[in-house]
């Protein structure tokens, strides 16, 4: 039996059985990455068919999602059931058996189970600023000793148990227990008022955050103030929200991270999660990014070492505005063209450019950039600016000539930038101009 799945995007927990075997198209044994929004994504080919897949060590097993827009033939199907964060009662989906995955260009396995949610609510892509379609998760990280370079944006694979001894040489070995093929750790955690020690915390490249907490699990915890309640993330039921704050930090294998950003998503958020037994929350990628980061699952370790953004402050949105890429639409200009001449007996001879010019139309694919919210009490709102504005230019650069995440960091650079908005809401071009303020530093003792 054959369909045609659909693709699209979510970020959740899931559980279920597949199998794998890799083997290496040639003698290269590394990969380029994007990093974006603090997400691995990772160029893959199923079934023939170019994608991008997220890179989560949450996931237990490889994860297609559904969308309108694109197709992939998937064989032997059967359908599942899910359960996640944001989910309540469970999602059906399907399983299809031997497919073909390809991975980086330098990996394949042609016998790769693949499991397919159908979450059109879930547009996560529009987030982050590009198409992602799926999730590769413990099948495809157990097999390999990982070594991820988030500067270089590179990953290498190497043999788990037969490895070049001055690899982990300069790194701090950390050890890991794995509970369903995720990697758990433990971190001392400093809140304001007293600290956590010992916390069992997943080790979580799916979560964007420097930390997430789940504060239902802590008896008599507060979020501690300065924070912000704002959109978090997207389940199955929505959109999820929660708390965000910065907390004096967390010791991690001898690692000091200073005042990370921390979410805490509502307890219905998680009301179906199938939390491991003792779990206090996930350290996540902006954490990770940090590092120099091994994983080895086969010996129960990952290692650690500083790279060049290890102690630079963890960057937040300041000017509260969720910005989402909103689809790409034709853009026309007029460029100027010359026009030659040669001489018609010398044909080999050079062309001779006229003074006059011709003018014709150019176009191009473009991205639109809109603001799907306004947090309340935030720089963009105090000015007026409101959910669905269409972004034209930041600070005189048309948007259309940036990547989200390049916009997204003018946003979030440094406390006090100003900003300057043009935008366009129902037909009428508008300005704005704000200063970033930070709503969540850390003001403990």
């Amino acid at each position: 039996m054959k369909i045609l799945a659909l693709l699209l995007l979510c970020l959740m927990s899931f559980m279920a059985h597949g199998q794998s075997d890799f083997s290496f198209l040639s003698k290269k044994r590394s990969f380029d990455f994007e990093l974006v929004g603090n997400l691995i994504i990772i160029p893959v080919k199923l079934n023939g068919v170019s994608l991008s897949f997220l890179l989560d060590t949450g996931v237990k097993e490889t994860i297609l999602f559904a969308s309108t827009r694109d197709s992939v033939p998937l064989d032997n199907v059967h359908k599942v059931k899910f359960s996640g964060i944001g989910i309540e009662d469970g999602v059906e989906g399907i399983m299809a058996v031997a497919n073909d995955l390809e991975i980086g260009a330098i990996l394949r396995d042609s016998t790769h189970n693949v499991f397919v949610i159908d979450g059109e609510e879930l547009d996560i892509s529009s987030h982050i600023g590009m198409p992602v379609n799926g999730i590769l998760g413990a099948r495809f990280i157990q097999e390999f000793m990982l070594k991820i370079d988030y500067v270089k944006c590179k990953i290498e694979l190497f043999d788990p148990f037969d490895y070049p001894t001055k690899l982990t040489r300069k790194y701090t070995r950390v050890p890991i227990v794995l509970e369903r093929d995720r990697p758990y750790t433990e971190v001392d955690i400093r809140l304001a008022d007293h600290r956590l020690e010992h916390a069992k915390m997943l080790i979580d490249m799916g979560n964007s955050d420097g930390m997430l907490i789940f504060p239902f699990v802590l008896k008599d915890f507060k979020v501690q103030d300065p924070s912000v309640y704002e959109f978090i993330g997207r389940g199955f039921n929505g959109e999820i929200f929660g708390f965000r704050n910065r907390i004096s930090g967390f010791d991690w294998a001898g690692f000091h991270i200073k005042q990370p950003v921390v979410s805490y998503p509502d307890t219905n958020a998680v009301h179906a999660a199938r939390l491991a037994e003792g779990r206090i929350g996930s350290v996540g990628n902006q954490v990770l990014r940090h590092f120099h980061v091994i994983l080895n699952y086969q010996a129960d370790e990952i290692f650690l070492r500083p790279n060049r953004n290890y102690g630079k402050p963890f960057e937040f949105n300041m000017s509260g505005m969720e910005i989402k890429h909103d689809g790409l639409v034709w853009t026309q200009r007029e460029v100027a063209t010359s026009i030659g001449s040669r001489d018609r007996d010398n044909p080999n001879g050079a062309v001779t450019a006229w003074e006059s010019q011709v003018l014709k139309y150019e176009f191009k694919l473009l991205p639109v950039y809109v603001v799907a919210g306004v947090r309340k009490n935030s720089p963009a709102e105090h000015v007026g600016i409101q959910k669905d504005d269409i972004l034209l230019r930041v600070n005189g650069k048309r948007t259309e000539n940036m990547k989200l995440k390049d916009l997204m960091s003018k946003l979030q650079h440094k406390d006090g930038d100003l900003i300057k908005l043009e935008v366009e809401r129902k037909g009428e071009k508008m300005e704005f101009v704000f200063k970033l303020v930070d709503p969540i530093p850390y003001k403990g003792n």
